[in-house]
C-alpha cells in the first residue's frame, strides 16, 4: 500500500488537515522502528486527529509527539480500545516520539498502564461440562476437533491464533510426553499436561503432518475460526472460550507451583505482570503448609 492509498477511519475533513503531517512523520520514523509503516500510519493518524481536533494543539512534532500528549491521548482519546490495544498503540507512538524528537525533548518514562482484566479460569465442574460438550458433538470429525480445542487450550495454554495455526508436524511425541512447537510471534516449545496428551497423540496418528491440528481442512487461520466452530455446535451449560482455556492452564501451573521462569517461557510472556493478574484465582494453601514451604525453600 502506498502513502496515497492509505485512508484512515477518520472524518474526511480532519484527515485532509492532518494527512501530510502523518505521512511525513511515518516516512521519517518507520525504518527505525519494529513496526510496519501501515501500523504507524494508523497510530499517528489517530494521535494527530485527536491532537488537532479535540485538544486544539498545533500540528508540530515537538507538540504532537510529546510524551505527555501521547499519555493524555491514550488515557482519554481512544475509549473504545481494550487495555492491550491501548498499550500497543502507546508503544508505537512512543517509539515514533523517540525518533522524531530531539533527545532533550523526550521526558521521563510514562507510568505503566493498568493491566487488562484476566479471563476467569474454568472450575473443575466447568471442565467436566466442557468434556461433555466435546464428547457429544454430532460427528466424529467435530468430536475430534472439539477435543483438540480443549487439549491445546486447557492442556497447553495456547492463544486462539496459535491453536488455529498449529499443524500436526508441530506436535512432537516422545518418552517425555507431548511437546508443541509454536511458531509465529511467540515461538516456543510447550509441554502438554499429561491428561490431555492422548488427544494430540491421536491427531498425529490420524492426520498428515501438513494438516492443521484444529479444523484440519481450513485454508488459513482467521479471527473467527474457533468462534464459528463453537457457534455451530449445541452448547448446554458452559461455553468454551480460548482465553478462559488458556487462563485455566496458567492457573493449573500456578496452583502446582510450577517454577515461574519456565512457566513464563512456555506461556510466551515476558513479564511477571502477565502472571500476577491470575494470583486472585490461586487456591489458598493450608497455613502450616505455607510456613513449611517458606521455611524449607
Amino acid at each position: 500500500m502506498t502513502s496515497s492509498d492509505y485512508e484512515p477511519n477518520l472524518d474526511l475533513a480532519v484527515w485532509i488537515e492532518v494527512k501530510q503531517f502523518v505521512l511525513d512523520a511515518v516516512a521519517d520514523s518507520s525504518d527505525s522502528t519494529p513496526y510496519t509503516a501501515a501500523e504507524l500510519k494508523v497510530a499517528a493518524s489517530r494521535l494527530a486527529a485527536w491532537t488537532w481536533q479535540t485538544a486544539g494543539l498545533p500540528l508540530e512534532r515537538s507538540v504532537v509527539f510529546r510524551r505527555d500528549v501521547v499519555s493524555r491521548f491514550i488515557a482519554v482519546g481512544c475509549p473504545t480500545l481494550k487495555p492491550a490495544s491501548r498499550g500497543n498503540l502507546r508503544s508505537q507512538l512512543l517509539r515514533m516520539s523517540e525518533i522524531l524528537l530531539d533527545p532533550g525533548e523526550v521526558p521521563r518514562r510514562l507510568a505503566a498502564l493498568e493491566p487488562s482484566e484476566p479471563a476467569a479460569p474454568y472450575s473443575s465442574a466447568e471442565l467436566i461440562s466442557l468434556r461433555s460438550w466435546a464428547s457429544t458433538q454430532s460427528t466424529p470429525a467435530r468430536r475430534a476437533n472439539a477435543w483438540v480445542l480443549l487439549a491445546t487450550g486447557a492442556g497447553a495454554g495456547l492463544a486462539a491464533s496459535e491453536i488455529g495455526q498449529l499443524r500436526v508436524r508441530d506436535i512432537a511425541v516422545d518418552e517425555g510426553g507431548v511437546l508443541l512447537q509454536i511458531n509465529g510471534e511467540r515461538p516456543r516449545s510447550v509441554p502438554v499436561l499429561r491428561e490431555w496428551e492422548q488427544v494430540l497423540v491421536d491427531r498425529t496418528l490420524t492426520l498428515e503432518p501438513e494438516k492443521f491440528a484444529f479444523r484440519e481442512n481450513h485454508g488459513a487461520y482467521y479471527p473467527n475460526l474457533i468462534a464459528n466452530f463453537i457457534d455451530r455446535s449445541q452448547v448446554v451449560g458452559v461455553k468454551p472460550q480460548s482465553q478462559r482455556l488458556r487462563a485455566t492452564w496458567i492457573l493449573r501451573h500456578l496452583d502446582a507451583a510450577t517454577p515461574v521462569v519456565p512457566l513464563m517461557r512456555a506461556a510466551g510472556i515476558e513479564s511477571l505482570e502477565a502472571l500476577t493478574r491470575y494470583v486472585r484465582f490461586v487456591r489458598d494453601c493450608d497455613a502450616s503448609e505455607v510456613r513449611a514451604r517458606l521455611r524449607d525453600a
